[in-house]
């Protein structure tokens, strides 16, 4: 999951993009439970290159906004920032702020000499026993980030966030309980 924000800077099942209206710039996974709009300006694109990434929107000036989801191990959303912190450092990116975030989560700012990165980082519980980490990323210019960020905020507010369909799946190495396999007709001679 701490994967998710250096993805997000460099396919989903379920999901639906429509393009020709309004309906162009939505996007939504069921499968992962997580939905966003792209807002006037920006377009849709489902081309992300990784599985976790689910969308990015784009903007002619170059500003991208990222939507990852993945299950994870974190606890909370502070968690999972503090996870992904050295994958930004990597990426030559010097944390600037780290706050509450709307939603409940964190909220991370960075700088880099050629760019600027707005995250919102989200966990939340899916099923039983699983956690769902959710990352809205930008990237953009210094010179673009008061357009962006409002982009970004609009973005944030109209996260669409619902229960994701892999919720309901077993986990992997889980096998079903059954009761023993007996033949009731059956005589031990």
């Amino acid at each position: 999951m701490a994967s998710l924000a250096v993805l997000a800077l460099a396919s989903a099942l379920g999901a639906r993009a429509v393009t020709g209206s309004s309906r162009d710039r939505h996007f939504f996974s069921a499968h992962d439970g997580v939905g966003v709009e792209a807002p006037p300006g920006w377009t849709l694109s489902l081309h992300t290159g990784y599985p976790e990434i689910l969308c990015v929107l784009l903007h002619p000036d170059g500003s991208r906004i990222s939507l990852s989801a993945a299950v994870t191990k974190a606890a909370d959303a502070k968690a999972l920032a503090e996870q992904s912190r050295r994958g930004l450092e990597a990426q030559h990116l010097a944390i600037a702020r780290v706050a509450p975030g709307p939603r409940g989560g964190v909220l991370v700012e960075a700088h880099g000499a050629a760019a600027e990165l707005r995250q919102l980082y989200l966990v939340r519980a899916v099923g039983a026993t699983k956690r769902q980490g959710v990352v809205l990323t930008l990237s953009t210019r210094a010179a673009t980030l008061a357009q962006a960020g409002a982009a970004f905020d609009a973005v944030v507010a109209r996260l669409e966030l619902e229960p994701p369909s892999f919720a309901e799946e077993p986990d992997a190495g889980a096998r079903a309980a059954q009761p023993p396999a007996h033949d009731a007709g059956a005589r031990a001679d």
